[in-house]
């Protein structure tokens, strides 16, 4: 995470990738384990943002500039720069995405979604109590999330570089502090459960822990994986005002799919907010953040210290200035990467809000209709179950008001459903292109589209793993402003809406051939 600012050997494309676990990683053909590069890759569709995105033109372009600026620092002004972009990053943020000013709130930056679970854990620990973790649909919002929500390690490989055991403490003591309660959102065939059904066994989760004294750190999922809100707003009011000073209350917004209006309106109940800017926005992967109000629902306290060894996953330019004791505890450092990685998702962010609202939703809607259509003329796809749109101004989820990620299962002539394994090579082979399989048409040949990478869908005793079509911002500031799409708007949805249609038939035409090279052995 110490990068060496005087490495100038290091591209802008290195840094991207830098500071962070191993998915990261970057292998000989250039592409982390999603198939994502941290350089622009002409031709290739997106509609994996519910996972991670290849960075885009404009956000590389924003982070060479960032790189170039840092270049040319004076070596004693590196350090106390660096902390000036990072907070140039907190303020922007915070005006963009939650339309209100960053004094309002403290922003600690995280090198991703699953490390800024361990910040509201270290804010609730704060109140001196022992700590309760409430998490609803863990296994939609991150292969990492459990543990880092309880303060465990994550990943074979911390951000500082230093290689640890996935799944044990990342500090002892602070691991005695906190247990962990699950709370799951589908039911056994894998259907998201009712609303109440999941409202009444959170309620008597938290209750219990309130009664022993503990403070309890509740978990919402604002749009998982798969589109799943729980619980409801509603019930998380109640239980906030049933057990004053003893809830805290976190919104894994990461998915970055909700409204600014929904998100200030929990803001200003006191709930923390969890955002990325590498999924729904578009930014390279991976980057977190963690929005937390000065007056929270389950209390004032700010971490006093940072355990030394939370220092793998936090510098001090990460947290805000008002965290005064947290940040001197915390080791300096310049983690570029982690900035370079949300100066570039912010360029994304501008652009998506800098187009009018009202274009932003047709194209939103224009996805919602099409992809059941599509999906329900293909012969092996078939779509899981979603949440339907909340168009509701009062509504108890914190959620958009379409539907922007669609899963769907793959089943093969003779009825048998691809598993994770299988998934993940048809994505490779949705992602690298087929152009030497002659079965294929040439147009589905020469396609390369980015998807959200497999998930498994897990309840009771049964399971099935999805697929997922995804609409990124990005997907909608090409469909509103870029002329080579279509001289007109509706041209442009129209060819937005074909994209689609052709990356869903590539994926039809693949699972036909499944006994194939194509899936390597999927059946």
């Amino acid at each position: 995470m110490m990068l060496d600012a005087h490495d100038w050997s290091m591209t802008t494309e290195q840094i991207l990738s830098s500071c962070g676990d191993s998915r990261h990683t970057v292998g000989p053909d250039g592409t982390n384990r999603y198939g994502n590069r941290y350089a622009p890759e002409p031709g290739l569709l997106s509609f994996g943002s519910c996972t991670s995105s290849t960075i885009s033109d404009v956000a590389f372009e924003a982070a060479d500039r960032l790189h170039g600026w840092v270049r040319a620092l004076d070596p004693e002004a590196v350090e106390q720069s660096v902390d000036d972009l990072y907070e140039r990053v907190r303020t922007e943020l915070v005006a963009n995405i939650a339309m209100t000013s960053a004094s309002a709130l403290d922003v600690v930056v995280c090198p991703s979604g699953t490390d800024a679970e361990l910040v509201p854990l270290l804010v609730a620990l704060a109140e001196g109590r022992r700590v309760t973790t409430v998490l609803v649909g863990a296994s939609e919002a991150g292969s990492g999330t459990a543990h880092a929500a309880r303060g465990h390690h994550f990943d074979a490989v911390t951000p500082s570089g230093r290689g640890v055991e996935p799944g044990t403490p990342v500090d002892g003591d602070v691991a005695d502090r906190v247990g962990l309660e699950r709370v799951t959102i589908r039911d056994g065939a894998g259907v998201p459960r009712e609303e109440k059904e999941i409202d009444d066994e959170v309620r008597a989760i938290v209750g219990a822990a309130a009664a022993r004294g503990e403070h309890v750190l509740l978990h919402i999922i604002a749009h998982s994986k798969t589109g799943v809100h729980a619980p409801s707003l509603e019930l998380v009011d109640a239980l906030v005002h049933a057990h004053p000073g003893q809830v805290d209350v976190v919104i894994d917004a990461a998915q970055g799919r909700f409204s600014r209006q929904g998100l200030l309106r929990s803001l200003q109940r006191g709930y923390m907010v969890m955002v990325t800017g590498s999924k729904f926005f578009g930014g390279p992967p991976f980057a977190g953040a963690v929005l937390v109000p000065h007056e929270r629902a389950g209390g004032r306290a700010v971490p006093a210290e940072v355990p030394e060894p939370f220092g793998d996953y936090l510098v001090r330019a990460m947290l805000p200035r008002t965290w005064t004791g947290a940040r001197a505890s915390v080791a300096p450092g310049l983690a570029l990467g982690v900035l370079m990685r949300w100066w570039a998702a912010l360029a994304e962010i501008r652009d998506y809000y800098s187009v009018p609202a009202t274009l932003r939703l047709e194209v939103l809607r224009t996805f919602q209709s099409v992809v059941p259509e599509i999906v329900a003329g293909t012969r092996h796809l078939d779509l899981s179950t979603v949440p339907p749109p909340n168009r509701c101004r009062d509504a108890t989820r914190l959620l958009e008001s379409n539907t922007t990620v669609f899963p769907f299962t793959c089943r093969t002539d003779d009825g048998h459903l691809l598993g994770m394994e299988p998934l993940r090579a048809l994505a490779r082979a949705v992602r690298y292109g087929s152009v030497d399989d002659e079965r294929l048409r040439p147009d589905l040949a020469a396609l390369r589209c980015e998807l959200g990478q497999p998930v498994e869908l897990a309840g009771g005793g049964e399971s099935f793993a999805v697929l997922r079509v995804a609409l990124g911002g990005r997907d909608i500031i090409r469909a509103c402003v870029t002329p080579s799409l279509g001289s007109t708007f509706a041209e442009r949805r129209e060819h937005l809406a074909r994209d689609v249609a052709l990356t869903l038939e590539k994926v039809d035409a693949l699972v036909a051939l499944a006994h194939t090279d194509a899936l390597e052995g999927a059946r």
